[in-house]
């Protein structure tokens, strides 16, 4: 009997995982589908009840559900606990297992740019935004051994509720936190690195946040997000204007999406045919990380 497994958001039709995880199936002789769920907010419970009713063995979890998924499950991996998000949901005997791929996803895909790209060593980090992307970030900057950092945010009230969350559980130290206006009047001395969470609508109108501000002494820009057709999103356009090496992140979408079908099925997945399915929807060039 096939096996059914899909990712809920809001919107969710432009998702890249049903690319990589139906290849990732199909190369592993298991039958299975995995198609996206569209599960409005205010639909929330609902939907997944009519998942569970359909028997779905498995989902991922994205944008905007992952903070309420993460109090619907019945249990959860230590990183979910840390982050307080889901982006992975596996069915046991025992009820619905909630796990946070997106935070060993990170890492690895830092990691790989950092190694390749950069080529020294990364001290001070700044992270643009501070929803739940954020959060992931934060937690793997901590894995990775980073405890001083600054997060800015166009409200300063979200990221300091960020920051009082993980300096509660020990996580972190010296953070700096800044509002969008405070962020167009701070000398970033020392920051060595940028990670925007925010979304690429966000540098098309507020380019001013980093033309205003002296990026000499940064050694890398890396974001979260990406473009279909393989191009540079906004903010990576303003890195490479200065030279500076950049990075998005379609290659933490493949671990991330890598590690969801490891937790699913047991089996090592197939990272470089996963990846030669988004090279063929985005034109872009996706190394894998193992």
């Amino acid at each position: 009997m096939k096996r059914l497994y899909g990712i809920i958001g809001f919107p969710v039709a432009h998702s890249l995982s049903p690319v990589f995880q139906q290849t990732a199936f199909d190369l592993s002789g298991l039958d299975a589908a995995y198609v996206p769920f569209a599960i409005p907010p205010e639909s929330l419970q609902e939907g997944l009840k009519a998942l569970d009713l359909l028997g779905v063995s498995g989902f991922n979890v994205t944008l905007p559900h992952k903070e309420a998924v993460f109090s619907w499950v019945n249990d959860l991996d230590p990183i979910a606990r840390k982050v307080g998000s889901v982006n992975t949901v596996v069915r046991r005997t025992e009820g619905w297992f909630g796990a946070n791929t997106d935070v060993p996803g990170f890492c690895s895909a830092l990691k790989c740019f950092l190694e390749r790209s950069v080529g020294s060593e990364i001290k001070y980090p700044l992270v643009l935004g501070a929803g739940g992307s954020a959060r992931s970030v934060v937690t793997g900057l901590c894995e990775m051994g980073f405890s001083s950092f600054t997060i800015v945010n166009r409200s300063r009230g979200r990221a300091e509720s960020l920051v009082e969350c993980f300096r509660r559980n020990g996580m972190i130290h010296a953070v700096e936190v800044l509002d969008f206006e405070e962020f167009s009047r701070w000398d970033p001395n020392g920051i060595d690195l940028v990670i925007n969470t925010l979304s690429r609508d966000a540098f098309r109108e507020r380019f001013s946040l980093l033309d205003r501000t002296d990026l000499v002494g940064v050694k890398g820009f890396y974001d979260l997000s990406y473009e279909l057709d393989g191009s540079l999103t906004p903010f990576l356009k303003k890195g490479e204007k200065d030279g500076i090496p950049v990075e998005d992140g379609i290659g933490m979408l493949l671990e991330q999406g890598a590690l969801s079908f490891e937790w699913w099925t047991g089996l090592q997945a197939p990272r470089r045919e996963m990846a030669d399915s988004l090279y063929r929807r985005t034109v872009k060039k996706v190394t894998p990380l193992q």
